[in-house]
């Protein structure tokens, strides 16, 4: 176990990699923990503020089950990341996926595991369906007005054989190379969604969930449960930065559907770019959900609840790593980190007894919510 420096840029890290990925156990003690490869590619945790330490700790991922009583489906989820190679966001989300469908975390949490990975199938038909809706009012200024019911049918595919047939003779491109395009395009969109169309995909529905995040929460300091000062208004304060990122990323992914003629002209640097873009978006939104999630569990509790709730976050808050962030905004991000750091010297200890009956139920209900 290695105690990390107490100065505040232990608590911004440099990289995503660094940073590592958040895993929503539903063991108190490891709530907001975050898994990562080390330097030979081994897994290991991160956790902050253990022992009632001001540091980041760091622990081999072996050595996860004896150093904390986890509840069973933790084990099983702990067993599941192990498998992992490369730890990112997706690869971490399958895992997560694989264990609460087990039913261990509770049938709510297991139905929203089996909804949410029978979604992405569907979602990924009707996402790509949708980007050929919108190049179809694009370059032909036509609809194709189309359900899944009839793109399943040899009449339905024939229309839409037909439109997109229409639209590579009008832009003089390989009927083959516009279908393989389409392919790939709706692909890289899968968790992201076509702007203006249905369904908005799994991480433009996470930006939609941060904005009634910052609401709700700003409606509730505003009824007079905590001060100006409270160190709860750094949550905010650390979103709203963050969300100049998220709507930059989805902005330049936006772009190459704004203007498909130049996308589908010069479609390798294209692809390239969406698929930078699809692996910065999932990184960027890491850690979120649950936060979001375990405030709208809080609302649903008393006063002591969502204090409680408050200090979770802020053990575990994501801070954008260094080299992520735009030189013009690293000051603020400094100021973050800073005001991280003094709050860590005085969180209460992370408790390594007894699992509470009542806090582990909650944090069960916080998974099935975060899974959307």
């Amino acid at each position: 176990m290695t105690n990390g420096s107490t100065t505040a840029t232990h608590f911004w890290p440099t990289s995503f990699k660094e940073r590592g990925v958040a895993v929503p156990f539903t063991t108190p003690s490891v709530a907001m923990a975050r898994v990562r490869n080390d330097e030979r590619g081994r897994l290991e945790l991160v956790i902050s503020g253990l022992s009632g330490g001001r540091g980041v700790y760091v622990i081999g991922w072996s050595a996860v089950p004896e150093t904390f009583k986890l509840t069973v489906f933790d084990r099983v989820l702990h067993q599941y990341i192990n498998g992992i190679e490369i730890v990112t966001p997706d690869t971490v989300r399958e895992a997560v996926l694989h264990a609460t469908a087990t039913g261990l975390a509770g049938e709510d949490a297991a139905e929203a595991a089996i909804e949410s990975s029978s979604k992405i199938t569907e979602d990924q038909i009707r996402i790509s369906l949708a980007l050929t809706q919108h190049l179809v009012e694009s370059f032909l200024e036509d609809t194709l007005d189309i359900g899944l019911a009839e793109l399943a049918s040899s009449s339905g595919q024939q229309q839409v054989q037909n439109m997109l047939g229409r639209i590579a003779r009008k832009e003089n491109i390989d009927p083959q190379t516009l279908s393989r395009v389409l392919t790939e395009w709706g692909d890289l969109l899968e968790a992201l969604g076509v702007l203006g169309h249905r369904p908005r995909g799994r991480y433009r529905r996470i930006l939609d969930e941060a904005s009634h995040f910052l609401t709700s929460f700003a409606d509730w300091t505003r009824t007079g449960e905590i001060g100006d000062d409270h160190p709860a208004t750094l949550i905010p304060d650390v979103l709203t930065e963050t969300l100049r990122n998220w709507n930059d990323a989805f902005q330049e992914a936006d772009e190459y559907a704004h203007d498909p003629r130049s996308t589908l002209k010069d479609w390798d640097k294209a692809k390239g770019a969406l698929e930078a873009l699809s692996v910065r978006i999932p990184w960027l939104e890491d850690g979120w959900p649950v936060i979001f999630a375990m405030w709208e569990n809080a609302l649903h509790g008393d006063h002591d609840q969502r204090l409680e709730t408050v200090a979770t976050i802020l053990s575990g808050l994501p801070l954008m790593p260094r080299d992520e962030v735009a030189p013009d905004r690293r000051s603020h991000w400094m100021e973050f980190a800073k005001r991280l750091s003094l709050l860590a010297a005085r969180n209460e200890q992370r408790s390594q007894s007894d699992i509470g009956l009542e806090s582990m139920l909650r944090q069960e209900q916080v998974l099935a919510r975060s899974l959307g």
